[in-house]
């Protein structure tokens, strides 16, 4: 078993460095979460402080985490979902069209793909400095300046 599970391991580390996009399919659609841009890291960085990820059990149990993140954020993770099958500056950019593939995640998914595609989206990135990102930002904020 130990031996598959490398393989796998080793495929999947592949596959981030050749920048391999990731297939999904939800309700007979298929999409692809291709390695986010620049931008679009920054559009799901916003999303993902909404999550209020517990870092020490995702580093545990990533599993049990993203199930945990998917049922208690439906939204925001259908959101996430939507951001990260987008790929065109046009596309990201519209929230309407952003909206639209959300509804049809919320409504078309199961937890099981919620928790895939959040897994996806935090193996294609420098998961280390996004999370340090998402810190500092909270950080930011508890430090603001308050009127």
């Amino acid at each position: 078993m130990e031996e598959i599970e490398k393989i796998l391991t080793e495929a999947a580390v592949s596959d981030a460095v050749t920048e391999k996009p990731i297939k999904m399919i939800c309700a007979g659609k298929e999409f692809l979460i291709h390695p986010p841009t620049l931008g679009k890291m920054q559009i799901l960085s916003k999303l993902y402080l909404e999550l209020d990820i517990d870092e020490k059990n995702l580093e545990e149990e990533p599993h049990l985490e993203a199930m945990r993140i998917c049922e208690a954020n439906t939204d925001t993770v259908s959101k996430i979902m939507a951001v990260a099958v987008h790929n065109d500056k046009n596309d990201l950019l519209d929230d309407n069209k952003i909206n639209e593939t959300a509804e049809f995640f919320k409504w078309n998914s199961n937890p099981a793909d919620f928790g895939k595609a959040i897994l996806s989206i935090l193996t294609q990135v420098n998961y280390v400095n996004f999370m340090n990102s998402i810190r500092l930002t909270k950080i930011l904020r508890q430090n603001a300046v308050k009127d």
